[in-house]
């Protein structure tokens, strides 16, 4: 595939650019977007094409998972034959604060499935709780950020996504769970990987449950940012915070600051693309 490298900054203005395959979808990398691009137009980088040409799913556990448009039997009789899965679900999206994904079963069955990634084995039903491949690499680039004995708090720690990974690098994680689906899995999941001596689990608001002071505490919601004055709180001088949110709202994170009379270095991070024009970014923000 021929594509020109851009960065994350320029990835907007450019989407409407003559050159821009409007066809194919950008590869997201730590160094910034390959852009596919039109024939007879220059190109800086070429990529190897994909095996497959159709839309891009995630795979679950032995689940296949669609996101966007609901896929038509076209679309994935093919990942029938090639990934052999038991189930196939179109995820439409996420109701409220407990995250509750609105499935539809398109072909077999679906429930409860064991999802093995980076060494880590993650139990969930995916008819009610989320999962995101999609941060993969974020989950790694935090607990590699991790000092063994680190006290962490992981506000919104779901079924353990980045609680388990934090607690493997050798973290003591603090992990909250408002949903008692996702709490009961978190639970599961922190016996299966063998960290009880590392992660203790809180039902509950993290608002109203949240104690202590912490080294580092990790905010994986969209909405983190109406939750970060509490999160400030429980900081010192050298905290770090992980805010994930939807496009750059660093703006919003520094009058959040400047009104608790706090101040902080703040470095932003790509996730991976979360929709049309919305991108999944990480505010690093280091209290000093």
């Amino acid at each position: 595939m021929r594509t020109r490298l851009c960065s994350f900054s320029d990835l907007f203005q450019i989407n409407m650019e003559t050159w821009v395959d409007q066809t194919r979808k950008p590869f997201f990398s730590p160094v910034g977007v390959y852009v596919p691009v039109r024939d007879g137009y220059p190109a800086s980088h070429l990529l190897p094409e994909r095996h497959r040409k159709g839309r891009g799913y995630q795979k679950i556990g032995d689940v296949i998972a669609f996101h966007g448009d609901c896929p038509k039997p076209e679309e994935y009789t093919d990942v029938i034959v090639r990934e052999q899965p038991r189930g196939i679900i179109h995820i439409s999206g996420h109701d409220g604060v407990i995250r509750t994904p609105k499935i539809s079963l398109l072909w077999g069955s679906a429930g409860e499935v064991t999802h093995r990634e980076s060494g880590i084995e993650y139990r969930l039903n995916v008819e009610h709780v989320m999962f995101s491949q999609g941060n993969r690499e974020e989950k790694s680039r935090v607990a590699a950020l991790v000092r063994p004995g680190e006290f962490v708090c992981d506000m919104f720690a779901g079924i353990g996504y980045f609680t388990l990974p934090l607690a493997k690098s050798g973290a003591i994680v603090h992990a909250i769970e408002i949903n008692p689906v996702s709490f009961e899995y978190l639970q599961q999941n922190i016996l299966i990987n063998r960290l009880s001596d590392k992660v203790t689990a809180w039902n509950g608001d993290c608002r109203e449950v949240i104690r202590g002071v912490y080294d580092r505490i990790h905010m994986g919601h969209f909405d983190s940012i109406s939750f970060l004055p509490v999160a400030l709180s429980h900081v010192r001088t050298g905290t770090i915070l992980h805010v994930h949110m939807l496009n750059d709202q660093t703006g919003k994170i520094r009058t959040v600051l400047q009104k608790n009379g706090i101040k902080a270095e703040i470095h932003l991070v790509q996730v991976k693309k979360a929709g049309p024009r919305l991108l999944h970014l990480v505010a690093d923000v280091v209290i000093i």
